[in-house]
């Protein structure tokens, strides 16, 4: 289970790809989240079994979005519990040196989905350590989903992304403020069945 894992962070984070366009490749043109709507910003084939769209408000640029709603598809079986858990143990290994790391877990009653909603920053926990020049945090929810195509198993993260510069503490608090109804946003959002474009 852990080389699996492994293997979906090194697709996840390979800058090799097989292709890169805004041409819908999974049949996912576009999503609604809080009642917005979220078009297809960029699309990547990273590899012949995994896709990667970013989705942002339809008035804003993926350069500076204000949020950024990601689509991770596997064309693959990769189990959503154990994928949940080693991203899990990712952020408490950063959360002992990142000053404003945290995470929580919430998982669906059947256990076919799990989502964890977590906030990173470049702010060292040891107060010894040399302060960074600028502040930046990151506030994370990934859900985490096993799904068909057709009869085949596949994984799917959907992952939603707001970034800041400035005060991390700051960013924190503004987010505790609107946590519940992001989560509930990313939790019920309706996902159309994948369907793979074929040459």
């Amino acid at each position: 289970m852990h080389k699996l894992f492994s293997i979906v962070v090194l697709l996840l984070f390979s800058g090799i790809f097989y292709s890169q366009n805004t041409e819908d490749l999974i049949g996912v043109p576009e999503l609604t989240f809080n009642e917005s709507k979220y078009v297809l910003a960029s699309a990547q084939q990273k590899s012949k079994v995994q896709f990667v769209q970013e989705y942002i408000l339809e008035d804003e640029r993926i350069e500076d979005a204000s949020a950024v709603i990601t689509i991770y598809f596997f064309n693959k079986s990769i189990d959503a519990k154990e994928a949940t858990y080693q991203k899990t143990e990712e952020l408490d290994r950063r959360a002992e040196t990142d000053k404003y790391c945290t995470y929580n877990v919430t998982e669906n009653p059947n256990g076919t989905e799990f989502v964890v909603d977590f906030i990173t920053t470049n702010v060292p926990k040891d107060k010894k350590a040399e302060a960074p020049e600028e502040e930046f945090a990151d506030y994370n929810i990934y859900r985490f989903r096993n799904t068909l195509l057709g009869e085949e198993s596949t994984f799917m993260i959907v992952a939603y992304k707001e970034k800041s510069t400035g005060d991390a503490k700051g960013f924190e608090k503004s987010i505790g403020k609107k946590r519940n109804k992001l989560l509930e946003g990313i939790i019920t959002m309706t996902i159309p069945s994948v369907t793979l474009k074929t040459n």
